[in-house]
């Protein structure tokens, strides 16, 4: 009887268990199939803001690269249950750094942050990651704002961003994206240059909303990638659970017959027994 209580606890456990999980795998594909939405119509707006800013080159020297140090900026998780999603991105700028040499290194998202600290590597500023595509803004202001103070003020060499693109559901796989300095531009004769402005403030405007626009792109789909990791994560963690609740209940059921054969052979003892008697 022990026993079989001791596996109907066990049970009732894991079906709660399994409850947070479906809740969990659930929310996961909500904001999976939000973020990936988004993704495409943030990747056709910055094709836009780069063909504008090809129709006036030259716009990199507001931003030329200084002889400093490079800024690493590690874009990793918030939230947990998303399998080996943050230990590749921070394998990967852990390579990344030391390619770069030694510099600052920024990283959104807590457990990238304290992965890359693990791993010996200084943070010198951190913030938290964004949750959801409404997060993103909150998130993406004040690091735009410290990227670009760090840029002017240190005389950066380079700005580098690791994160996760977005290639399957599950599949994980950090990149690298230079964001400043940008790259040489070369005129398209195709397109249409600036006519009520001057070209070097039509530059100015496009190369800040290029770089805003390029830092929203990266963590809205490092968000995606997550979210994918998460759902099969949770797909998995179910799995797990109704295999185990399935051998718990065949061990439940086993249990129960050798219980009642035992009362049977009880009883029958008893009977033979009180006939000799």
């Amino acid at each position: 009887m022990k026993r079989e209580r001791d596996l109907e606890r066990r049970l009732r456990s894991l079906s709660a268990l399994g409850e947070a999980i479906g809740a969990m795998k659930s929310l996961a594909a909500h904001h999976f199939r939000e973020s990936r939405e988004a993704v495409e119509v943030a990747r056709a707006y910055r094709e836009g803001v780069e063909r504008c800013l090809a129709a006036a080159p030259g716009s990199a020297v507001h931003l030329e690269a200084g002889e400093g140090p490079a800024l690493l900026v590690v874009v990793g998780g918030e939230l947990g249950l998303s399998g080996s999603y943050d230990s590749r991105v921070v394998d990967f700028a852990v390579e990344r750094r030391a390619g770069l040499g030694d510099g600052p290194t920024f990283a959104v998202g807590q457990r990238a942050g304290t992965l890359m600290s693990r791993r010996g590597i200084s943070i010198e500023k951190a913030y938290r990651g964004p949750t959801s595509i409404g997060g993103i803004p909150a998130r993406l202001l004040p690091l735009a704002e410290d990227v670009l103070t760090r840029w002017g003020e240190r005389g950066l060499s380079r700005i580098e961003i690791v994160s996760s693109r977005f290639v399957g559901v599950g599949a994980t796989t950090p990149t690298s994206t230079v964001l400043l300095p940008l790259e040489p531009r070369v005129a398209d004769p195709a397109l249409p240059t600036p006519r009520y402005v001057a070209a070097d403030r039509f530059a100015s405007v496009a190369v800040r909303e290029l770089f805003y626009v390029t830092l929203y792109d990266l963590l809205l789909d490092a968000l995606a990638t997550e979210h994918g990791a998460r759902l099969v994560a949770t797909q998995s963690a179910e799995r797990w659970l109704d295999e185990r609740t399935a051998r718990l209940r065949r061990r439940l059921a086993a249990a129960r017959r050798e219980a009642s054969t035992q009362e049977v052979i009880e009883i029958a003892a008893g009977a033979r027994a009180r006939r000799t008697a």
